[in-house]
C-alpha cells in the first residue's frame, strides 16, 4: 500500500498536488457548515447557504484547473496561495491596530476607556474559574438553545443550573452574576412563594438581563417600580418554540395575572424559531398535552446540566464574543468587504404560519387560567443606526399584523418607546450595538406598566 501511495505521490505535479488539497478544502467547508446547521439546530439560511454556494464553485473551479496545462495550473495555484498569505497579513494588521468594524471587545474595552468606565476583559471562563478559587460556588449559564440531543438525555431543561451563583454576559464593563432561583431561572428565589404572580415574561437575553446588573432587568424594573410579584422565565437564545415550552411548564403552575411575550426582532424569526423547530423535543410543544414535567425534576436536571458543563465547557456558547479563531475565518476582512451583506441585508426568513401557531397556542393557554397576555415588540439597535424602511424592517408589518390578527394587545417599544427618543444610543451598553442598558430596559419596563394597568 505504501509503495501504491508513493507512487500516485510520484505522478502528482505540485500544482495537481495543490488543486486537489484546494478542492478538499471547498469540500471541509461544506462538511463544517452542515455540522453546525443540521448538530446544532441552525436554520440553512442565506447566511450559510453562500458557504455551500462558494464551496461548490471553488470545487468546479478546482476540478476545471485540473484540466489545464502545467505551467497554467501553476501560475493559479501561485496566485491563490499569495493571495492567501496577503490576506492574513492584512489581517494581522487590521487586529494588531484596532480596526475592526464589528464592535470587538478591545474596542468595547477601549470605549469604555473613553467614558471613564473600568471593563472586565477577563473571559467568561475565567471570571467562574476565579469565583471557584475564591471559594464561589459559580456556573456559566447555560442556554436550551445551545443544548444538544446528541448527549441522548431524556429531556431539555429550559433554564440553568438552579440555586447557583451564574455568571452570564458583559456588556456594559462587568459581567452579568445573579443566584439563580429554583428552577435555575433570573429572578430573587422567594417570587416562587408569592400567593399571586402579577406578571410573566418569556423570551430571550433581552429578558433575562444581558448588559445590566441583577434588578435592573425588564422584570426587575417592574418589580421595583410596582412592588409587585415578578417571574422572569427568559433565557438567553430562546425563540418562540422555546417560549412556549417555558408557558406549559412553569407559567401554568403559577397562572399570572398578565404574560408578557417579549419579542426581540433581531433573531426571533430570522433564526430562532428556523432553528427550534427542527429539534424534536421542542416541535411536540406544538402537541396539547405535551409537556416534560420539568418543574418536578430539577434535582435530575441539575445533575445532566453540571455533567454537561463539564464536558462542554470549552464549547458551550463561554464566550464566543472573546473568541480568538476569528482571524483564522479572517472575521474584520469580511467585514469591511461587507462579505455578510447577503445575511445582513436579506428579509427575515419569516415562518409567520408557524409563529402565529405558537400565539395562539400561548394566548389560549393563558386565556384558559383567566390571565391576560401582551406583546412586547422589542426593536434592535441596526434598525436606527441605518437607513431602513422602518414598517418592512425585520418583516415588522407581518409580525405586527399576525399579532393583531389573534386579537393580542400590542406593546410596541419601538413605535412608543425608541423611535422618540432624542440619543438611541444613550439606550445601550458604552453607547454600541448591542442589548439594552439600565436606562434602556427601564423605559420597556415603564411603558409595559403603563399599558398594563
Amino acid at each position: 500500500m505504501k509503495k501504491i501511495n508513493d507512487e500516485i505521490k510520484s505522478k502528482l505535479t505540485f500544482s495537481e498536488y495543490a488543486s486537489y488539497m484546494f478542492i478538499f478544502l471547498s469540500v471541509l467547508v461544506s462538511v463544517y457548515v452542515y455540522y453546525r446547521t443540521n448538530y446544532t439546530y441552525q436554520s440553512i439560511d442565506a447566511g450559510y447557504l453562500k458557504y455551500y454556494v462558494i464551496s461548490i464553485l471553488s470545487v468546479i473551479f478546482w476540478m476545471i484547473v485540473l484540466q489545464l496545462k502545467e505551467a497554467a495550473r501553476i501560475n493559479i495555484v501561485l496566485s491563490t496561495v499569495v493571495i492567501i498569505i496577503c490576506l492574513y497579513i492584512v489581517e494581522a494588521l487590521l487586529v494588531y491596530f484596532k480596526l475592526d468594524p464589528v464592535e470587538s471587545i478591545s474596542i468595547k474595552v477601549d470605549k469604555a476607556k473613553e467614558l471613564g468606565i473600568v471593563y472586565d476583559s477577563r473571559t467568561k471562563l475565567q471570571v467562574v474559574e476565579d469565583m471557584i478559587s475564591d471559594g464561589i460556588d459559580a456556573v456559566p449559564t447555560v442556554y436550551p438553545a445551545d443544548m444538544r440531543l446528541a448527549d441522548k438525555k431524556p429531556f431539555l431543561p429550559l433554564a440553568g443550573v438552579s440555586s447557583k451563583v451564574t455568571v452570564y454576559a458583559n456588556e456594559n464593563g462587568e459581567y452579568l452574576i445573579y443566584k439563580s432561583d429554583r428552577h435555575g431561572f433570573h429572578n430573587p428565589d422567594d417570587e416562587w412563594d408569592s400567593e399571586e404572580i402579577d406578571w410573566l415574561l418569556v423570551g430571550d437575553s433581552f429578558t433575562h438581563g444581558a448588559a445590566v446588573k441583577p434588578g435592573q432587568e425588564i422584570s426587575g424594573q417592574i418589580r421595583r417600580l410596582t412592588n409587585s410579584s415578578v417571574i422572569n422565565l427568559g433565557i438567553g437564545g430562546n425563540g418562540p418554540l422555546l417560549q412556549l415550552a417555558g408557558l406549559k411548564e412553569y407559567a401554568e403552575l403559577l397562572k399570572p395575572k398578565n404574560t408578557l411575550w417579549i419579542y426581540y426582532e433581531g433573531n426571533d424569526l430570522k433564526g430562532d424559531i428556523q432553528r427550534d423547530k427542527k429539534n424534536p423535543i421542542l416541535i411536540k410543544y406544538l402537541e396539547d398535552g405535551f409537556k416534560q414535567d420539568l418543574s418536578i425534576k430539577q434535582e435530575e436536571i441539575d445533575i445532566n446540566l453540571l455533567e454537561y458543563i463539564k464536558k462542554e465547557k470549552k464549547k458551550i456558547n463561554i464566550d464566543l464574543e472573546f473568541d480568538d479563531s476569528g482571524w483564522v475565518r479572517l472575521s474584520i476582512i469580511r467585514s469591511l468587504l461587507n462579505f455578510n451583506a447577503l445575511e445582513s441585508r436579506q428579509e427575515t426568513v419569516a415562518d409567520i404560519p408557524l409563529f402565529s401557531t405558537i400565539l395562539s397556542l400561548a394566548k389560549s393557554r393563558v386565556e384558559a387560567w383567566d390571565g391576560k397576555l401582551y406583546f412586547v415588540y422589542l426593536p434592535n439597535f441596526s434598525r436606527y443606526n441605518n437607513n431602513v424602511d422602518h414598517d418592512k424592517y425585520r418583516k415588522r408589518n407581518e409580525v405586527i399584523g399576525a399579532v393583531k390578527r389573534l386579537g393580542i394587545p400590542i406593546i410596541d417599544i419601538h413605535k412608543n418607546v425608541f423611535s422618540k427618543h432624542d440619543d438611541f444610543r444613550s439606550l445601550f451598553p458604552l453607547r454600541m450595538n448591542g442589548h439594552y442598558n439600565k436606562e434602556g430596559y427601564e423605559k420597556v419596563a415603564i411603558e409595559i406598566i403603563n399599558e398594563t394597568i
